[in-house]
């Protein structure tokens, strides 16, 4: 299960972190220095990012680049990042942050958002939809493997996923006429177009949907908090003067994401479908005790066949073991992560749409449940005397916390 490189991310497999960096190089002893990731789409745009910072602060300029394409799929771990803020610069550029979520790798500290960006809504210029609501019946949607995105057919049914490997097939997928629209990062998709000098043919509007809104920081080490200050006042200024705009246009947009006027709040989303969950499954509200503990999904058969099912699909990418190879790892408090709030059916829509990598969503249902069981039983959940199903799976409110050592 391959997974495309900045996914911004779910982290379905965290479903959390949304950036992947590679550290490289020694911080300068004085001066602004910054580490840029050049795999990022965005990484022209960072780059004049701090050159405008530097300028205004009056600084000498050091940029350490690294390439997240060879740091592997699943990035790096909140370690890493705290060996990269600490040894390699003072700023770590360009980290998006889910609005929803709103966290950062362990040890490290954010600056107050500078950009805002995500995911949105591509269509031919011809098209009037603006939101996936808009869309016609039956509209086939392009979206990137293992992304947000993926989430949201469950609550657009109507919509038809077309899962591709990265944001290029899917934007080639929406050119030829082969999908309706397509749901992808925004910096990716400004890349893609002005590279080709098609901006004037597609159209793209923010998604209005969970987890799908990022803001832009910078990362650091408490060492330099004193860094991290100068380049909050440097971006007061350069916002005041509209320089900002210019420089984040039209990857991003300046400020936070609670500065957007098209957003609604996560709060009112919440509250929305947290009222059409419990519609749809009240039994998975009552089988959660009070106490917290994990309730019974699956049976030990299921879980035990779920192994080798997993084993036969899945190992390749993931590891025997759910350690991660070429894919993320699947076990574990990255993955299964309480910061990220996701629940047991966000994670069955990805394995179900999305496994094996070479051809989405061909597995039978009941292999797809079997390996769910699986997952479930490796992150610490307890077996049963009920058999998971696949409508069960797909609507399950119950929450995808680590429960392991």
């Amino acid at each position: 299960m391959k997974r495309s490189r900045f996914q911004v991310r779910v982290h379905l497999c965290r479903i959390g972190v949304a950036a992947v960096l590679m550290y490289g190089g020694a911080a300068a002893a004085g001066g602004l220095s910054v580490c840029i990731d050049k795999a990022s789409p965005s990484a022209a745009v960072e780059q004049q990012l701090a050159r405008a910072v530097a300028r205004q602060e009056g600084n000498t300029l050091s940029v350490h680049t690294f390439d997240s394409d060879e740091g592997g799929d699943d990035g790096f771990s909140p370690k890493e990042f705290s060996k990269l803020a600490r040894q390699s610069c003072d700023l770590v550029l360009g980290f998006p942050v889910d609005a929803d979520e709103g966290s950062v790798p362990s040890g490290l500290q954010a600056t107050t958002p500078y950009g805002h960006t995500g995911f949105v809504l591509v269509t031919a210029r011809r098209s009037k939809a603006t939101t996936l609501d808009s869309l016609p019946g039956n509209s086939r949607v392009a979206v990137t493997y293992l992304t947000t995105p993926n989430l949201y057919f469950a609550d657009h049914p109507k919509l038809q996923a077309d899962v591709h490997p990265n944001d290029r097939d899917a934007l080639k997928a929406l050119r030829a006429g082969a999908v309706n629209a397509a749901m992808l990062w925004q910096p990716s998709v400004v890349r893609y177009l002005s590279e080709r000098d098609e901006a004037d043919s597609f159209s793209y509007h923010e998604l209005r949907e969970p987890h799908a809104q990022f803001d832009l920081v910078a990362l650091y080490d408490h060492d330099h908090a004193e860094a991290a200050a100068a380049f909050e006042r440097a971006i007061t200024a350069l916002t005041a003067s509209g320089e900002l705009a210019k420089v984040l246009k039209p990857y991003a947009e300046t400020g936070g994401a609670q500065l957007s006027p098209r957003r609604p709040s996560a709060s009112l989303w919440r509250s929305r479908r947290t009222r059409r969950m419990d519609r749809r499954c009240a039994t998975d509200s009552k089988s959660q005790s009070d106490d917290g503990a994990a309730p019974a999904l699956f049976t030990k058969a299921q879980a035990e066949s779920g192994k080798q099912k997993f084993l036969e699909n899945c190992a390749q990418c993931h590891g025997p073991t759910l350690a991660g190879r070429a894919g993320p790892a699947l076990k574990g408090p990255n993955f299964a992560s309480a910061k990220a709030k996701f629940h047991v059916s966000d994670i069955f829509t990805i394995v179900s749409q999305n496994m094996p990598a070479t051809e989405p969503g061909s597995l039978p249902h009941q292999d797809y449940v079997e390996i769910m069981a699986f997952l479930l039983q490796q992150n610490g959940y307890p077996d049963g005397s009920t058999q998971l199903t696949f409508e069960q799976a797909k609507e399950s409110k119950v929450k995808l916390i680590y429960r392991g050592d």
